[in-house]
């Protein structure tokens, strides 16, 4: 049976009418759930902003990318940037929230910005409660450098993702399962992801403490495999806590990331 500390509110949907915003942030801590988890993009300027698409919607509906937008025209944009809290802004409030048992899963959505991160995270104490989460290897290797003892999560397909994915996704493909540490160090902007037919292999699964996988491509064997030395599992995403019972019985994962608030509220 599925435990409450086994479910991660993924960007804090349910919580507030908008996803990855302060008042979700504040709802999912006064709630008491037990993980987290939220992406972060850099603007122009370098300022890390909680986002999770490549591109936001101002107030007239027009789209503008992340990478391509200074921070101090954010407020004047409207629409979706004007609800688009910073990192800094984020963590301040996790860090000095009751909630502090609390594990944070913080997803990288660009590289080259680990080590102001990772200071970021240092500064308000939050190190020890957090899982670096990517799909870019680049990440989780420059982490890895960076502290060999922080706990790094790569998410990746371990089936073929099909047209609709691979229209909006870079898709790279994993050799023989095996990631090599790329030659580029430095993503801004792209939205992408590496394609594992099956489990990962090689440095990069000797680095990584979790996987994350889609909920559809999840299964025992792949489980069993991680498992075998110690990497633990996820998958995205879930909404009902019957539908997470039923992934646990037949998958054996370790987490669950939820859109919805219901499957929190079952464990009251």
């Amino acid at each position: 049976m599925a435990r409450l500390d086994q479910i991660i509110s993924h960007r804090f949907r349910g919580f507030a009418q908008h996803e990855s915003t302060m008042d979700g942030l504040i709802a999912a801590l006064d709630f008491g759930v037990k993980q987290i988890e939220f992406d972060i993009r850099l603007t122009r300027c370098g300022t890390p902003m909680i986002t999770h698409d490549e591109a936001a919607r101002d107030s007239k509906g027009q789209l503008h990318k992340i990478c391509d937008v200074f921070a101090r025209d954010l407020s004047s944009l409207g629409g979706d940037f004007a609800r688009m809290p910073s990192a800094p802004e984020l963590f301040k409030a996790i860090a000095t929230h009751d909630n502090r048992n609390c594990r944070v899963l913080i997803d990288m959505k660009d590289a080259g910005f680990e080590e102001m991160l990772y200071a970021l995270c240092a500064e308000h104490r939050l190190r020890e409660r957090s899982i670096w989460v990517s799909w870019l290897p680049e990440v989780l290797y420059a982490i890895h450098d960076i502290d060999e003892t922080a706990q790094s999560c790569l998410s990746h397909w371990c089936q073929s993702p099909n047209l609709a994915v691979r229209s909006v996704h870079k898709v790279y493909k994993a050799n023989l399962g095996r990631i090599e540490r790329p030659e580029r160090t430095y993503v801004h902007g792209e939205r992408s992801g590496w394609f594992v037919d099956g489990p990962l292999k090689g440095e990069l699964r000797e680095i990584v403490n979790w996987v994350c996988v889609p909920a559809k491509q999840v299964s025992a064997a792949l489980v069993e495999d991680y498992h075998q030395d110690g990497t633990q599992v996820s998958a995205f995403s879930y909404k009902t806590r019957a539908a997470i019972e039923t992934a646990e019985a037949r998958h054996g994962h370790d987490a669950f990331f939820s859109d919805a608030k219901a499957p929190f509220e079952s464990f009251i």
